[in-house]
């Protein structure tokens, strides 16, 4: 990592609005309350109409449309709700980008974040925790598109022609969108487990202590982006060497046929944020 590089982008780096700031301190104190919640998003209309979007969707939905958080709360808990109110902070708090199908960004970006949550499931590890740092991954795509366009463009067309995205983005800026994406996240003030898990997103096991978060990323994202060229038959198997190579234990029993199910729920959610 050239740190000069790094470091002189932090102050370009996207500021959460101080209300955003606040609700998440809010919604990560184990002692918060629905009303305290409620309260808190009522000041802000647009976050609350991009939690209430997220509370009807595919992956939460039922017969009953949820009109109100309170009612979202009753449904889903607290917990659920905690990971939809940073969803939405996260969505709200990035510019947009021109050139980038934000539908499409949002969507892969869930599908990751929803994979990444049933992993944490089988391996002990906190859900919440591998949704969130499901949606913060690719954050730093976002961030070098948005602040070196031409850079960008020139490592989109190396990429094309078959050049190692991260090679390029080093070679280029100095850093990845992996390192900056991390550098979000503390700036953000996100868990330094989280900041590190998407650091090392694309090494996990370069990670020292290793990282579980890292390496339930790398398996998510390859999970995401092959799903549909692997025969149902070899799915399995094909799960145990990717989890494998990101260096994690992964409980595989009924894995394949769980993620087939929940297959396309994250596109879903991008789209309702988008």
């Amino acid at each position: 990592m050239n740190s000069a590089a790094l470091l002189a982008k932090v102050d370009q780096l996207p500021r959460l609005p101080k209300a955003i700031a606040e609700l998440l301190d809010i919604v990560n104190r184990d002692d918060a309350t629905v009303k305290v919640v409620s309260e808190k998003l009522s000041h802000d209309p647009v976050l609350s109409a991009r939690v209430l979007r997220l509370a009807n969707s595919a992956r939460f939905g039922c017969s009953r449309e949820v009109g109100s958080i309170d009612d979202a709360v009753v449904r889903l808990g607290m917990q659920t709700l905690r990971t939809l109110v940073i969803a939405s902070a996260v969505v709200g708090a990035v510019p947009k980008v021109q050139g980038i199908d934000l539908g499409d960004f949002w969507g892969n970006t869930f599908e990751v974040a929803i994979v990444c949550q049933e992993l944490a499931k089988r391996m002990g590890t906190l859900p919440d925790e591998a949704f969130t740092g499901g949606i913060l991954h690719s954050i730093g795509e976002l961030l070098i598109v948005s602040s070196e366009p031409e850079a960008a463009a020139n490592i989109n067309a190396a990429v094309a022609d078959g050049a190692d995205r991260n090679l390029m983005e080093r070679e280029l800026l100095g850093y990845d969108a992996a390192e900056i994406g991390s550098l979000l996240a503390q700036n953000w003030k996100f868990t330094p487990a989280l900041v590190k898990g998407i650091q090392f997103q694309d090494s996990p096991k370069n990670c020292e202590p290793f990282s579980k978060l890292a390496g339930m990323l790398a398996m998510s994202k390859k999970v995401v982006s092959d799903w549909d060229k692997i025969g149902d038959d070899e799915r399995t198997s094909w799960l145990a060497q990717i989890s494998e190579m990101a260096g994690i234990k992964v409980d595989l029993s009924g894995l394949a046929q769980k993620l087939t199910k929940l297959h396309g729920q994250g596109m879903d959610m991008g789209k309702q944020l988008a």
